[in-house]
């Protein structure tokens, strides 16, 4: 029995604590057992004042009450020497970690003790089954003469209270009860996961993280952290050490925010939990069940808590009814709290704690250069042809997706024998194939075998579209060099829109102004992009606009009409938020430093506003018989097997046929004279030109 006379002045280890509190559980229950005995017959609760009465007529209870409070001192005088000497013990990391006031304390020790089993456990030593502690046994075995009186002990088991609050003790229904029995009634026990934590399990398990958690003990140093401006690092870390604060970081993913607020965390001697809110359903009691063990497990570790994608979490559609679940859980938090998104979140304001903003911005060129020389695998070098100077500049990527392309590049290095040799070739076709990733649910990808010798077009369009070329060539020196920037701040971009009949060639000199400006053409899918639900529609544009933007990609608008239309009177909330994302469009089209291109075959349709935003209009007339004539022409492969008296002027001039139609009428009769095993006949043209005709809506 440990006494004040022969105390040591600190612990070893969390063993000897542990043992000291079986000590005390000890003669805990011996006053509790004696006090029930003592008490009047048929007394079902004993009051304050009988307490301190049956304490004062019993010389062997007051002993006994004595033993109880010199022991629970000696063990927080000895505790509190072990912290000083940097002597781990789980029980005191609780109080600590979850502010803990000490009357909690001693309810985790009691809990610890039975639940250590029985051979940690003087009363249930000689017992066949362990005992089954509930509210009533707690608040009977810890309540004395003066504080903590029975009623502060019962409510440290409300629902409010840290140890409830934080998921450190559970609440259960006991056997015999049909409905919800009374708070003394109810089973209490530590969680495993706490009972874990107390026996030295330090490091979360599987089992706590799942899909959605995970644990870094050792995040990043600030060194190995490439930025435009490192002192970010310093200013979250301060941000992140007030405990009234949540900072956000936003900024596009991959850019390497998990990174600095790992760096901050290290800053801060802590670890980092990081929770990934697209791994939680939107959903109340999924929410609780998934996010309340890791805010325990973030607090176990004393780690800054991480919440990834949280922008999207409770911001859908008829999402809102998270919004208190989720603000309740995370007004609990009492270790540095962080969210990684791309916009600010609507829940934000209602989190009990003072926003503080970041803005993560995307890697400079620099830093993207020195990203691939540090990800390159060791065994793959740069081919002789290749310039990271040049690539950076033509394909703008984030830390996380410069690594994935450097794996991706090592593992093809081994597929396809290249000799450890990355080509400027083979790393091109590898970031547009990840780009191609990114965007394929809602644009595809446009490509021409087309040259320029194939177009026949007036010279009142091609000279716009030369035009076109000319500023996509020396735009950068006319704004940089010759300081066109600082008087057009923004409206740089290059924007053409295309409008004339379909057929007249207007996706075909889209696809080769993009080969000749060395990029890829994607082609909006407006089926995916617009969506019936609110701010939907803006997100996947905003998808469209910032991929773009980082790819050297040209985007195309294709029937822009049906996206970019004239915004109306608003007689409804349906015009309300048909303007809106009107609205948005014009802002990231003013923004947007790319090549967009939009074609339309009803140019009135189209706001004004955009039509003013656009750099070049052109129209594409519908061809002329001339130029018919040498579309016909053109168009017909050296190759194909035609008749020597073909007659294409006749072809011309009875059918007004685009070059879209002209094509279309070619294959038809190719396929008709194969069908016949012969060549291409004149009345396999005409057949097939007044059948395209008849589509268009005409009769010849």
């Amino acid at each position: 029995m440990v006494t004040s006379a022969d105390a040591r002045p600190g612990y070893d280890d969390a063993s000897e604590h542990l043992a000291d509190w079986s000590e005390l559980f000890a003669r805990l229950i011996d006053r509790m057992v004696r006090m029930k005995a003592k008490a009047p017959r048929g007394t079902p609760v004993l009051s304050e004042h009988d307490r301190a009465k049956l304490i004062a007529d019993d010389p062997a209870l007051a002993e006994l009450d004595r033993a109880v409070d010199v022991h629970g001192r000696e063990i927080a005088a000895r505790a509190r020497f072990a912290r000083r000497l940097g002597v781990p013990l789980p029980l005191e990391i609780l109080r600590e970690r979850f502010a803990l006031a000490p009357v909690d304390l001693d309810i985790l020790g009691v809990l610890a003790t039975i639940e250590r089993g029985t051979a940690f456990n003087p009363y249930t030593a000689a017992q066949s089954d362990p005992m089954q502690a509930d509210v009533a046994f707690v608040v009977a075995l810890l309540a004395n003469s003066e504080a903590p009186l029975p009623g502060e002990i019962r409510l440290r088991f409300s629902p409010d209270s840290p140890l409830i609050a934080h998921g450190l003790v559970e609440l259960s229904i006991g056997a015999g009860w049909a409905a919800e029995p009374p708070l003394v009634y109810k089973r209490v026990r530590l969680s495993d996961r706490v009972l874990d934590f107390i026996e030295g399990a330090g490091v979360p398990p599987p089992s706590i993280l799942g899909a959605a958690g995970s644990f870094v003990a050792q995040p990043m140093p600030a060194s190995d952290v490439l930025l435009p401006d490192p002192a970010l690092i310093e200013q979250v870390a301060r941000a992140l050490a007030r405990a009234d604060q949540l900072v956000e970081l936003v900024g596009a993913p991959g850019v390497g925010r998990k990174s600095v607020i790992g760096a901050a965390a290290r800053q801060l001697g802590r670890s980092m939990l990081v929770v990934n809110m697209s791994e939680v359903p939107v959903d109340a009691r999924a929410l609780t069940t998934i996010l309340k063990p890791l805010i325990r497990e973030a607090h176990l570790q004393d780690a800054v808590l991480v919440l990834e994608n949280a922008h999207e979490y409770g911001d859908g559609e008829g999402q809102a009814q998270i919004f208190q679940t989720l603000s309740e859980l995370v007004r609990r938090v009492r270790t540095p709290l962080a969210i990684v998104v791309e916009r600010s979140p609507k829940w934000v304001t209602r989190a009990g704690r003072v926003a503080m903003r970041f803005d993560m911005p995307f890697p400079t060129p620099e830093v993207q250069r020195r990203l691939w020389v540090r990800h390159l695998p060791p065994g793959l070098r740069l081919g002789s042809d290749t310039s990271l100077e040049s690539l950076v500049k033509k394909y703008s990527a984030t830390g996380a997706s410069i690594k994935e392309a450097c794996e991706e590049l090592g593992r093809l290095d081994v597929v396809h024998q290249r000799g450890g040799i990355a080509s400027e070739k083979h790393i091109i076709d590898v970031v547009r194939t990840r780009l191609a990733h990114r965007l394929t649910s809602l644009a595809s990808v446009v490509r021409t075998t087309l040259e320029w010798s194939d177009v026949i077009l007036p010279d009142e369009v091609l000279g716009p579209v030369f035009e076109f070329l000319n500023y996509a060539a020396h735009r950068a020196k006319i704004f940089e060099d010759w300081g066109f920037d600082r008087k057009l701040p923004y409206g740089r971009g290059l924007s053409a829109l295309f409008a004339g009949p379909p057929g007249t060639g207007k996706t075909m000199i889209c696809s080769l102004l993009a080969k000749e400006l060395g990029l890829e053409l994607y082609r909006i899918d407006l089926s995916q992009v617009v969506n019936k639900y609110i701010g939907e529609t803006e997100k996947n544009l905003g998808r469209v606009f910032d991929e773009a933007a980082r790819g050297q990609v040209m985007l195309l608008f294709d029937e822009a009409d049906s996206l970019f239309a004239k915004r109306t009177e608003v007689k409804s909330s349906h015009d309300r938020y048909a303007n809106l994302e009107v609205n948005y469009l014009l802002q990231r089209m003013e923004s947007h430093e790319g090549v967009v291109v939009m074609t339309t075959n009803a140019e009135t349709a189209i706001d004004p506003a955009f039509r003013r935003r656009i750099r070049f209009r052109i129209r594409f007339p519908a061809p002329d018989e001339q130029q018919r004539l040498q579309l016909w022409q053109g168009m017909m492969p050296k190759e194909a097997h035609v008749a020597a008296n073909l007659d294409l002027r006749v072809i011309a001039q009875k059918f007004p046929l685009a070059g879209g139609n002209i094509m279309n009428a070619l294959v038809r009769a190719a396929t008709a004279a194969q069908a016949e095993g012969l060549a291409i006949q004149q009345h396999h043209l005409h057949r097939a030109a007044e059948l395209e005709y008849a589509e268009m809506g005409f009769l010849a």
